[in-house]
C-alpha cells in the first residue's frame, strides 16, 4: 500500500512539474505570444505590439496614439505625417479595438519598457463620465485583451484594480495559470496547425501593410430633422424602417446619465490609469497628451462639449498631462461624418486626422 502511494505521489509530482515546465518553457516566455489566435481580443493585443514596433521609426521623433475601435477607424498616421511641417515626427496608431487605459498602461510597459522610444504618448480619454452607465474598472473583457501582457510582479496590483470578485479572481488565475486560460486557442493551434501558421506567418504582415493605406469607410449616416423637444428625429425619411430600429435606441441613450456613483468610481479609475501613465512618461520628460474624440454623430447639437473631469484637470493641474479642449473636435460630431453610432468614416478620418495632428504637434519639444 504504501508502495503505491508513494508511486502515485511521484506520478502526481512528475505531472506537476512537467506542466510548470511547459508553463514556463511555452507561456511565461512568451513563445507561445506570437501564435495566439489573431482574430482573439488576446491576439489584437499582440499584433498591435508588433504592429507598434514595426511602426515606430527609429530615425524620427515618433508620437503614439493608443485608443480603441474610435482610433482605429478614425485616424490615418500618414494623413497625419503628411500634415505636419516637422517632417522629424511621425505618428504611430496604436489602437486596439475594445481596449481602455488600464490595457494601455501594460501595452505601453511592453512597447516601451524604458520610457525612451517615443516623444509623445496620445491617449483617447472620455473627459465626460457621465454618458457611460457602467463601471470603467470592471469591464468584462480586459483580462482576455491584457492576459499576453500580464507578469507574476502584477498577481497583487491588476487584480485588485477591478471591484466586481469574479472578475478579480479571473484576473488572477490569467496571472497563475496562463496555460489554463489560454487551453482553448491551444487546442485550436494543436488541431489546425496549419491555418494558424497561414494566419500568422502570411496573415499578419498583409494586415500590417494594410493598416497603413485602410482608407476607411466611404458611407455616411443621413443628415436626419432632429425634434428639438424629443431629440428624436421628426422625419426618418424615405429608410425609416430601417433606420427606426438602428438609430432610435441611440438617440435616447444620448438623453440618459451614469448614476452618481458609477460616475465618481470612473473618475477614480481615469486618476488612477491615466494617472499611472501620466507620472511613468512625466519623469522622463515625455509628453502625455489626452484628447476627447468625436463622440458620434448629432452630439454637436444635442449635447454639450465635454469638459475635463475632476481627475484630468488634476492631474492637467499638477503638469502630468495636456490636455486639448473639450470642444476641439466636436466639429465632427456630425452624421456626415460617421457609418456608424460610434465610428467615424472615410470623410471623418481624413479631417480628423489633419486637425489632430495640427493639434498634437506644437506640443512635441
Amino acid at each position: 500500500m504504501f508502495y503505491r502511494l508513494s508511486a502515485l505521489l511521484k506520478l502526481v509530482a512528475a505531472i506537476a512539474l512537467t506542466l510548470i515546465l511547459i508553463d514556463t518553457a511555452v507561456f511565461r516566455s512568451g513563445a507561445y505570444a506570437s501564435w495566439i489566435e489573431p482574430n482573439s481580443t488576446a491576439g489584437s493585443v499582440v499584433g498591435a505590439v508588433v504592429l507598434i514596433r514595426h511602426d515606430t521609426d527609429p530615425t524620427r521623433r515618433n508620437i503614439l496614439v493608443l485608443g480603441n475601435s474610435q482610433i482605429g477607424e478614425g485616424f490615418s498616421w500618414p494623413i497625419a505625417d503628411a500634415t505636419v511641417d516637422d517632417k522629424t515626427l511621425h505618428f504611430v496608431n496604436g489602437s486596439v479595438a475594445g481596449t481602455t487605459p488600464r490595457l494601455w498602461n501594460y501595452l505601453l510597459r511592453e512597447v516601451d519598457p524604458h520610457t525612451d522610444r517615443y516623444a509623445a504618448i496620445v491617449l483617447m480619454v472620455d473627459y465626460d463620465v457621465s454618458r457611460p452607465r457602467s463601471s470603467f474598472a470592471d469591464y468584462p473583457l480586459d483580462t482576455s485583451y491584457a492576459a499576453p501582457l500580464l507578469r507574476f510582479g502584477d498577481l497583487d496590483d491588476y487584480p485588485s484594480s477591478f471591484t466586481d470578485a469574479s472578475l478579480r479572481e479571473r484576473a488572477q488565475r490569467a496571472i497563475l495559470l496562463p496555460m489554463q486560460a489560454m487551453r482553448d486557442d491551444l487546442l485550436n493551434f494543436a488541431t489546425h496547425p496549419r491555418k494558424r501558421r497561414e494566419e500568422i506567418v502570411k496573415g499578419r504582415p498583409d494586415w500590417i501593410a494594410a493598416t497603413a493605406v485602410y482608407p476607411g469607410h466611404a458611407e455616411a449616416l443621413p443628415d436626419l430633422p432632429i425634434d428639438a423637444k424629443t431629440g428624436l428625429p421628426s422625419d426618418w425619411g424615405t429608410d425609416g424602417a430601417i433606420l427606426k430600429p438602428k438609430l432610435e435606441p441611440y438617440f435616447r441613450d444620448l438623453r440618459l446619465n451614469a448614476d452618481a456613483k458609477t460616475q465618481a468610481a470612473n473618475i477614480d479609475y481615469q486618476r488612477d490609469w491615466v494617472g499611472r501613465i501620466a507620472e511613468r512618461y512625466h519623469a522622463q520628460g515625455v509628453p502625455v497628451i489626452v484628447f476627447n474624440i468625436p463622440r458620434g454623430p448629432w452630439y454637436e447639437s444635442l449635447a454639450s462639449a465635454p469638459q475635463l473631469n475632476p481627475a484630468l484637470l488634476e492631474l492637467s493641474k499638477a503638469g502630468a498631462i495636456t490636455p486639448l479642449p473639450g470642444d476641439a473636435f466636436v466639429q465632427f460630431e456630425k452624421p456626415q461624418f460617421f457609418f456608424d453610432t460610434l465610428h467615424m468614416n472615410r470623410a471623418g478620418r481624413e479631417t480628423f486626422s489633419v486637425l489632430l495632428a495640427q493639434k498634437i504637434a506644437p506640443l512635441v519639444r
